[in-house]
């Protein structure tokens, strides 16, 4: 059967790498928080995470050949089916957190393509988060219903959004070297260096969530040509051709952003850059509303096909009796409509707590994009865990691709796990002098997140979820206990 497959191209897998990796928002997100020392970071964060553990996706792929289920399989291998179980939860749970730094974004694209520019006010939480909750019922019904030429709204928009992204870069150099207009930024070595504070460390998580896909890229290491090989090669040529395009849009920014208009803006920093490309060419307001269209279109593609794939694979993989038939139940699609039903529940209430503690549009969106990159380093370390496990213990099995020798994949591992730890802990508790100035004072500064909200909010969330996931697990193992006891005693 894997024979009979149809083989896909280096140059189509590095494409595919591209897509499912590279975003141009996520420069814009990152250069807000941190400013010009997001250029070395995505630098950093591509050479000491994104190869090593696309190698590592490899190598797992290379031992569950005749397995399509991806990260379930290749827990399973090592960890067993409870942890193979817990870190397919945790996907599942990533995705819900995900929505929820989508939807406003996806209100504020729609503002600017038929509007013209953000219609938001500051202070507009609570109708944001409204109509947020609207957008993902809709989108609910929609993947219920199984409309499935969304998806190729989602290619064309996608590719449409990779060349924007590399537009901007090209025509900001331009800007620079061909037209001779000043820097809007000083590029110093204290500009570019990183300050090593807990905001910069916090946005480590949203860095390492921008390179992050590889395993999603991963699992066609047996269906390229030329095998391993192609890959390992192909790979590394992805994850520096990206790496450095991240840093090149970073820089791309500086050149005609100022840092002012830049810092902790989340909602129309995308647009205004474009804007100000846009004025050193004579291209008028139809910029933005042309951007607005992309990103808008690519944004409701990935609403939908997210609204409900991981909600299938979860149910698809997992063990029969988990959940309980009524969560399990299908329609005449195939769809889980139920579970789909609990999942909107569920993205309601996260983006009705938030709103009602947080007092500006991009105090929100930095809250919901914080903690979309936290919980989204979550499942890498079930995947590292079980690489880990997987080189130490099971050596033995075969497969064709290998990380280096034994030691050297377990250190490797290591290394990763203990810089994972480090991100998703900074990113999921807010700064220490942010919480002792508000225990002491009780004051939270103008537009900014309650500390202690954030912390509540995003440790709870986590808590409860991956919790309740265990619980279930638990009842899972004593009722199937249950009956082998009472099968053997037949």
């Amino acid at each position: 059967m894997t024979e009979s497959r149809k083989k896909i191209t280096a140059t189509s897998f590095l494409l595919m790498a591209f897509t499912a990796v590279f975003a141009f928002n996520n420069i814009i997100n990152a250069t807000a928080s941190i400013g010009l020392s997001a250029v070395f970071t995505f630098l950093f964060a591509t050479v000491f995470y994104f190869i090593p553990f696309a190698l590592m996706i490899g190598e797992f792929s290379s031992a569950n050949l005749e397995s399509e289920s991806g990260v379930y399989s290749w827990i399973r291998t090592s960890l067993g089916e409870k942890w193979a179980f817990l870190g397919s939860w945790s996907y599942f749970f990533v995705n819900l957190v995900y929505f929820t730094a989508l939807l406003p974004q996806i209100l504020i694209y729609a503002s600017y393509t038929f509007v013209g520019r953000n219609g938001f006010g500051a202070n507009a939480t609570v109708s944001m988060s409204l109509l947020s909750i609207f957008l993902f019922w809709l989108a609910t019904f929609v993947s219920i219903k199984r409309v499935t030429w969304i998806s190729k709204v989602t290619d064309v928009s996608g590719v449409a959004r990779l060349l924007m992204g590399i537009g901007f870069i090209v025509f900001a150099l331009a800007v620079v070297f061909m037209l001779g207009k000043p820097t809007a930024q000083e590029f110093t070595g204290e500009t570019l260096a990183p300050s090593m504070n807990w905001n910069y460390f916090a946005t480590l998580a949203w860095i390492l969530q921008a390179v992050g896909g590889a395993e999603a890229i991963g699992v066609y290491v047996k269906d390229i040509h030329g095998g391993n090989k192609t890959f390992i090669r192909t790979i590394i040529i992805a994850a520096f051709s990206i790496g450095i395009m991240y840093a090149l849009g970073s820089v791309a920014v500086g050149l005609i952003m100022p840092a002012e208009a830049l810092q902790d803006n989340y909602s129309d920093a995308l647009f205004e850059a474009f804007a100000i490309l846009g004025s050193h060419f004579g291209i008028g307001d139809g910029i933005n509303r042309f951007v607005g269209l992309i990103m808008m279109l690519s944004a409701i593609g990935s609403l939908v096909i997210w609204t409900a794939a991981p909600v299938k694979i979860l149910f698809s993989e997992i063990p029969e009796g988990i959940f309980g038939k009524w969560v399990a139940k299908t329609n005449n699609e195939g769809n889980p409509t139920n579970a789909l039903t609990l999942q909107a529940i569920i993205v309601t209430i996260l983006l009705l707590i938030p709103a009602l503690g947080i007092g500006t549009v991009n105090s929100l969106l930095k809250t919901l994009i914080n903690m979309t990159a936290a919980t989204s380093l979550i499942p890498v370390l079930f995947l590292l865990i079980a690489y880990i496990v997987f080189r130490a213990k099971k050596e033995h099995l075969p497969r064709s691709f290998k990380v280096g020798k034994q030691k050297t994949g377990i250190v490797m591992g290591i290394m990763l796990l203990t810089f994972f730890l480090f991100a998703f802990f900074v990113s999921t508790f807010p700064s220490p002098a942010a919480l002792m100035a508000y225990l002491q004072t009780g004051v939270v500064a103008e537009g900014s997140m309650n500390p202690l909200f954030s912390l509540i909010y995003n440790v709870l969330g986590i808590i409860i979820f991956l919790g309740f996931a265990g619980i279930c697990y638990r009842r899972y193992e004593k009722k199937e206990r249950k009956k082998g006891e009472e099968n053997g005693s037949s």
